[in-house]
């Protein structure tokens, strides 16, 4: 059965696809725009995620890594980092160092302290003389005290006696004042 095509229809059919055409390009052509900035959204977001759970792959390996050097660290670093200065007890520790470990004509000149934001610094000059091994003694005595210390600088010169040396060290030790 075919449809006579009249006026009227003809309206009724241009009308129709008027219709069509402009929902095509005010309404859907506007939407299919806003999911594409969603869609491009949604992408950059899925990488980011999956740059951060690559980052965050990372985590346990350092948990462990750190539970590793405690252990390996783990020392008594309160002992070794004392609330308060405590100068006489080291320098007493000291002389006995130097004493055992056969050095001379000590001299000990401490500094000035220095303020830290954690901690405070207290430089101390020695020189003294005595043979190589001894030396090597009083280093490993120091590396062992109970006070942490640190060596900054060491020289060695050949002193006027045979098998001995002038020695010139600088060190700190670390305290709090809480």
């Amino acid at each position: 059965m075919r449809v006579p095509i009249n006026k009227d229809n003809l309206a009724m059919v241009l009308l129709v696809a008027a219709i069509t055409a402009a929902f095509m390009l005010v309404v859907y052509r506007q939407q299919s725009k806003v999911l594409e900035s969603y869609r491009a959204q949604a992408h950059q977001t899925r990488l980011a995620m999956e740059r951060d759970s690559q980052k965050s792959r990372q985590v346990p390996l350092m948990v462990r890594e750190i539970e590793s050097m405690k252990q390996r660290f783990n020392k008594d670093w309160d002992r070794r980092l004392p609330q308060r200065q405590e100068l006489g007890a080291f320098l007493r520790e000291i002389a006995g160092n130097l004493a055992q470990s056969n050095l001379s004509n000590t001299i000990t000149q401490p500094g000035n302290p220095t303020k830290g934001a954690l901690y405070n610094r207290l430089p101390i000059t020695m020189k003294f003389e005595g043979e190589f091994t001894s030396l090597t003694n009083f280093l490993r005595n120091i590396d062992s005290m109970s006070r942490l210390t640190r060596i900054d600088r060491l020289t060695i010169k050949p002193a006027e006696k045979e098998d001995s040396l002038d020695i010139e060290l600088g060190m700190n030790i670390y305290f709090t004042e809480q």
